[in-house]
């Protein structure tokens, strides 16, 4: 067997992301989008060979993007209608090579990735699981022994046939066994893919690894938490680069990764783990804990950021922001507040213009999409969905979604 062709799937418009408007793969952490992380990722674990599945937007990006020791390909996905139909539009450029799918969204331990090379130099096929003790509305394999013997795509909470969540890190030594599989389901109207795969996984030999460590999927706009968390808590460590000022009057507690040409004044306290942007400027006594700035963003005079993801060019006026999301250009102006806890204790809703999703979260803020602009002495409620280029008027409190363009002067 050669060394495996990874399909990096990526061609997704992320309906479920709103009411960012970014595209997921895009959305920066620690100053690099998703989509580099995980191309840097592959590189550095031997694999040589990456096919991305793009949509029209990363594309873009991938164009100005240049790799060291890693050739890439792309494909466009013209319409976003499944893995199986991307699968299937690429299969003459896979040309029957050992191939390693997986999704450019979901966020594991990158050691992982050289145990996944190895094994696919050993194996015929192989499916990776986690071991999960809450219910996620997911795929669950079957399993006899390390043998994955079946797919259940999203069972009822209850009646799941494992604690085993399946992963899209899935691997196929011998790719021309599995398309016929991929063909005879793509008449059916959902879930074309995991049809296919439970189909194979009855009828051939497919390992089932067991990933213990960290995973988190970039599903709905508030996993950007979730994500920055593991970020934090796994990734950044102490930096300060030779281009930044930080003032001898500041403090700087924790894992802080400061960034190239970064300005912390006097007064300042920045609690880690956290990132601090490149052109980021953090003012006179304010505070910034557990939180990511990114770059070019400004955190005013006497602004608190905790547990915030804060996006690029975001100017912040003596704001409070509570485990609240900015996804860029942002404009709240001074005495503007995010809360981010419920009185009655319960966790937070998030609620969006379309639909309102329960979350497990004690504490979430609001969700802020591009561009939007509050007035002076707003107060947002817990888990609220605010969309691109929203006008919030001065003391508004906004209780409910608010949708994109849109001028709100009270909202309850």
């Amino acid at each position: 067997m050669g060394k495996p062709l990874v399909i990096l799937l990526a061609g997704g418009v992320g309906k479920n992301f709103a009411p960012l408007i970014v595209n997921k793969t895009l959305v920066p952490f620690c100053g690099k989008p998703v989509l580099q992380h995980m191309i840097e990722t592959i590189e550095q674990s031997g694999f040589h060979e990456v096919l991305i599945v793009t949509n029209h937007e990363n594309e873009q990006w991938l164009e100005s993007y240049q790799p060291f020791n890693i050739t890439i390909e792309t494909h466009i996905q013209d319409e976003p209608l499944g893995m199986a139909d991307a699968l299937l539009k690429i299969e003459s450029k896979i040309k029957g090579r050992p191939i390693l799918v997986m999704n450019a969204v979901d966020m594991i331990n990158p050691t992982f990735f050289k145990q996944m090379y190895q094994l696919s130099l050993d194996v015929y096929s192989f499916v990776v699981a986690k071991e999960i003790d809450s219910y996620f509305p997911g795929g669950y394999v079957k399993v006899e022994g390390n043998k994955a013997i079946g797919i259940v795509e999203k069972p009822e909470p209850g009646t799941e046939p494992s604690k085993l969540l399946n992963l899209v890190f899935h691997y196929y030594s011998d790719p021309t066994e599995f398309f016929p599989y991929l063909r005879a389901a793509s008449s059916l109207k959902d879930d074309h893919y995991e049809q296919a795969l439970n189909r194979f996984m009855q009828e051939k030999e497919v390992r089932c690894l067991t990933y213990q460590d960290y995973w988190q999927k970039l599903k709905y706009a508030y996993h950007v938490l979730d994500v920055m968390d593991i970020f934090l808590q796994n990734r950044v460590k102490s930096h300060r680069a030779t281009t930044a000022y930080v003032s001898p009057h500041a403090i700087i507690e924790g894992n802080v990764f400061i960034d190239e040409y970064a300005h912390i004044d006097a007064g300042a306290i920045i609690k880690g783990p956290a990132y601090i942007g490149k052109n980021v400027k953090v003012g006179n006594h304010s505070l910034v804990r557990q939180s990511m700035i990114e770059e070019g963003s400004v955190i005013g005079f006497g602004s608190e950021v905790a547990r915030s993801y804060v996006g690029p060019r975001s100017m912040l006026h003596h704001n409070f922001l509570g485990d609240t999301i900015f996804e860029s250009d942002i404009n709240p102006s001074w005495g503007t507040t995010f809360a981010n806890f419920r009185l009655d204790n319960k966790p937070v809703i998030f609620k969006r213009h379309d639909t309102s999703l329960q979350t497990t979260r004690a504490k979430l803020g609001a969700v802020v999409a591009n561009g939007v602009f509050f007035g002076v002495n707003c107060s947002v409620m817990p888990g609220i969905a605010i969309g691109a280029r929203s006008k919030i008027f001065p003391q508004t409190t906004v209780f409910s979604p608010v949708t994109a363009d849109e001028t709100v002067k009270n909202s309850k």
